[in-house]
């Protein structure tokens, strides 16, 4: 059997080689950074070949390390996006919950996290770049060091201030979309209804003017990051500017030669250009963090190696119930679960297939393939054909058989390039439930969940359905039903009482 469980987070896989490789990142700039103040002074001096081969030198071993990063870059990113992607199928197997992000928010997530090991390089070469203050020390006096070091500190807020800024406005903006996408969904659905009653301006005001909120977040968002941007850029300039401006008159005194000068310069501007890098991505480490939350929050199926139970609960209680449950579904069993409306069967359902978490006790399931018919269920926009199979190679003879043993005969039913609307219009409630059943059975599942449907089918149609199943007996079936079961002879009933 096989738990909901949560999926490992991949990019700390990665962790101790973006640690360091960040330090080499940092301390190898560093290192260049005198190295070119050396070469620079031989080419100003009596030196010039040495100068200019040390130059080349620097700036091969330069390319040769940027080339080192982003190959290692690529590569760690692609890992974390296969492995992520991977194990998406599992969240799009669950409903989306009231309130919830777009499922489109999981593969942005992807891609964020997959952005987390380079964040990590970064905050590393950021870290390790502090060692740079010795070699300014060493070349620039302490007065140049306590410029660094105080620019530096009054960064650190300013960056902790704009990042904070920009997870509340992501967050808002989140929900904003969220929102849109939502109700978007729902007035498309009653478009009709407000079409007949002359409110479709309604819905489309009510559309726009959410869909302005959602712009006006999101440009605040962007200039929070060009705010962020820019300080980082003012403090490098005003820092490299003053150690310039301080080595400078050490020169005019003869109290510091020109390559020391050289080096505090350098270096400064190297340090400060890992920090730069640093902040310039605390709005992708903000994104990356929260993205990784997301994907963590979410269940994976882990699938376990066939058996004869194919779904077993133990001492479950529902979000509906405080009642705790047992129970086990094997291959070509029945379970028929009944009680009054609003009683907690549907929650219960959906608890079981792990579309919904549950209060106490645990769910445990194989892999087996599950199909899922109730009233809501919806028909695709397309052919007959396509609705019944989803792709699938399958004979149209078996296809016709199927319809015709469920009762769906007649002329619609005839032509299977019929096209039909994603809301079913044209067909009645039970017409349509029963195409949905019809695409389960094609399909071949090993559990069949029947949530409520036998009232919406008359005396014939039932008895049409009923004979249909019996035709699959190593089918496992739940059906809930609050008077009028499917299932004549169920292997177990269990009653669920509000």
């Amino acid at each position: 059997m096989a738990q909901l469980t949560s999926s490992p987070s991949a990019p700390a896989a990665y962790a101790r080689s973006a640690r360091l490789l960040g330090a080499v990142d940092a301390l190898g700039g560093i290192a260049l950074a005198m190295l070119s103040a050396t070469a620079i002074t031989d080419v100003g001096g009596d030196r010039l070949a040495a100068g200019l081969w040390t130059l080349t030198a620097v700036l091969v071993t330069r390319w040769l390390l940027g080339s080192a990063v982003d190959e290692w870059s690529g590569f760690t990113s692609t890992r974390i996006r296969q492995a992520w992607r991977s194990r998406l199928v599992s969240h799009f197997q669950l409903p989306r919950s009231e309130g919830e992000g777009g499922r489109a928010d999981l593969a942005l997530a992807v891609e964020r996290v997959s952005d987390a090991p380079m964040l990590a390089l970064l905050a590393t070469s950021a870290q390790a770049g502090a060692v740079g203050l010795v070699a300014i020390f060493w070349a620039g006096g302490w007065l140049s060091t306590v410029i660094v070091v105080a620019l530096l500190a009054l960064a650190v807020p300013l960056y902790r201030r704009a990042g904070k800024r920009s997870a509340e406005l992501a967050q808002e903006y989140h929900a904003r979309r969220a929102l849109l996408e939502s109700r978007q969904l729902e007035l498309l659905h009653h478009a009709p209804e407000l079409r007949a009653l002359g409110a479709v301006t309604y819905g489309a005001d009510e559309i726009a003017a959410i869909s302005d909120s959602e712009h006006t977040i999101a440009m605040r968002a962007i200039r929070v990051a060009l705010e962020s941007s820019l300080v980082t850029e003012f403090l490098s300039g005003v820092s490299i500017g003053l150690v310039a401006m301080v080595v400078g008159f050490g020169l005019l005194d003869g109290r510091i030669t020109l390559d020391r000068a050289l080096i505090a310069v350098l270096v400064t501007s190297e340090l400060f250009a890992h920090v730069r890098r640093y902040g310039t991505e605390f709005h992708r480490r903000e994104d990356a963090a929260s993205s990784l939350g997301l994907l963590l929050a979410r269940p994976s199926i882990v699938p376990a190696p066939a058996s004869e139970v194919l779904l077993a609960a133990s001492g479950l209680v529902t979000e509906a119930s405080t009642v705790a449950l047992d129970l086990s579904v094997g291959r070509g069993s029945q379970l028929l679960v009944t009680g009054p409306s609003g009683a907690g069967k549907t929650t219960l359902l959906h608890t079981l297939l792990g579309w919904r978490p549950s209060r106490e006790g645990s769910v445990e399931r194989t892999g087996a393939s599950t199909g899922y018919v109730s009233v809501e269920s919806a028909l695709f926009s397309g052919s007959l054909w396509d609705n019944l199979t989803l792709g699938a190679d399958i004979d149209s003879t078996v296809v016709r058989y199927q319809l015709d043993v469920l009762g769906l005969r007649g002329e619609r039913f005839d032509d299977l390039d019929t096209e039909l609307l994603a809301d079913g219009r044209g067909l009645s409630t039970g017409e349509r439930v029963r195409i949905v059943l019809a695409r389960c059975l094609l399909a071949n599942p090993e559990l069949l969940v029947l949530d409520d449907i036998a009232g919406v089918l008359d005396g014939p149609s039932r008895r049409e359905v009923t004979s249909a199943l019996l035709e699959h007996p190593d089918l496992a079936i739940i059906e809930a039903t609050v008077d009028t079961p499917l299932l004549e002879s169920p292997s177990r009933r269990l009653e669920v009482r509000p």
